[in-house]
């Protein structure tokens, strides 16, 4: 396996009438000059916290910011590429201008044929094969939160909700059509409170019923969310397509809170991340025998970001027999939506989707 090289051509660029400290600069390809779109690059201080972070453009360009002058670690992070290193130094009110030039050859996933053993929390980090999965899906998902924070682009989305019996038969769907700035399409508090209270608020409320939250990049990302699960491979063949292999991941501990279990589901070629599967643990009483959780659907864009395409959640609806008391299942509500076209800040479409 052939490790990436780097080179840099450094140019320092002093503006010492701003207290800003930024490192700019651009992405190519080695002997070819092509530009490297859709990378993430980071910025790390000395503690290994993240100072900043940006996505390649369509010339391969970046710009972070720091809030203060020191050294920092500059890390690009490219689905299917090791990680590639970089220490900079910047100076109160200075630009570090970068041409940084990637040479190396794609790294392949791991052949991946017997579900593998679950480990958990910091052992699984030690697992080579959960270890180059969650690598990378690890960096789609980075690449996807910082597409929604950077709202460069507006969404063309049909939006969906529909009702169905208990028996699974639905409703005509109801649509809205909107055109909207990006964000992640399912409602998720910060890590901490998740944490606390788990994804399902009041979740024996059988009034207005129970508030189901979905993951979001920051959780999936997050310390608490790799310390408390466990993961697993997936070998190809039994997922959907069957050339995808899957990182599994259900919850460590054993209390009462709602969590998630599901599938971080990547194409074997690319090492692209696909979909996230996912399903509620630890359902309320009257729930426990059906099942409750969502589905997300990854696309890369054109000039380098990622986005969520594709989209829903199904959870119960609960019945209160008033005579009796007892609480059964009513049915379920299915909400969801889809991406059909993504237009940039000039209102020209970039990417168009099947419908």
């Amino acid at each position: 396996m052939k490790a990436l090289g780097l080179a840099c051509l450094l140019v320092v660029v002093p503006i010492g009438a701003l207290n800003a400290q930024a490192v700019r600069g651009r992405l190519v390809e080695a002997g070819t000059d092509v530009a490297v779109v859709g990378a993430l690059v980071l910025l790390q201080d000395s503690a290994g916290k993240r100072a900043a972070q940006a996505v390649s453009g369509s010339e391969g360009r970046f710009s972070l910011r720091a809030n203060a002058p020191g050294a920092y670690l500059l890390r690009i992070l490219r689905i299917g590429y090791l990680p590639v290193d970089s220490t900079v130094r910047l100076s109160t009110g200075e630009t570090l201008t970068r041409t940084m030039v990637l040479a190396g050859a794609p790294v392949a996933l791991p052949e991946i044929t017997v579900a593998g053993t679950a480990t958990c929390g910091d052992r699984a980090r030690n697992d080579t094969l959960s270890s180059a999965l969650w690598t990378n899906a690890g960096t789609a998902l980075a690449i996807t939160a910082q597409t929604v924070k950077s709202q460069a682009y507006r969404f063309q989305t049909v939006l969906e909700d529909r009702d169905l019996d208990r028996f699974g038969t639905p409703s005509a769907p109801r649509q809205v059509n909107e055109l909207s700035i990006s964000a992640w399409p399912v409602r998720s508090p910060s890590p901490d409170t998740l944490l606390a209270s788990g994804f399902v608020e009041n979740i024996e409320d059988l009034v207005v019923g129970p508030t189901w939250y979905g993951p979001d990049a920051e959780f999936l990302l997050s310390e608490p969310f790799f310390e408390g699960h466990c993961f697993w491979t997936v070998p190809p063949g039994l997922g959907d397509p069957s050339e995808w292999v899957g990182l599994a991941f259900e919850p460590g501990a054993q209390d009462q809170r709602s969590d998630i279990r599901g599938t971080l589901w990547l194409d074997q070629g690319s090492a692209e991340l696909r979909r996230l599967d996912f399903n509620y643990t630890r359902l309320p009483k009257w729930a426990r025998q059906v099942d409750a959780g969502g589905m997300l659907r990854f696309a890369p864009l054109p000039g380098g970001g990622w986005i969520v395409q594709r989209w829903v959640l199904r959870v119960p609806v609960p019945q209160l027999d008033v005579g009796s008391g007892k609480v059964t299942v009513l049915g379920f509500r299915e909400s969801g939506g889809r991406v059909t076209a993504v237009l940039n800040s000039r209102g020209q479409v970039v990417q168009d989707y099947d419908q």
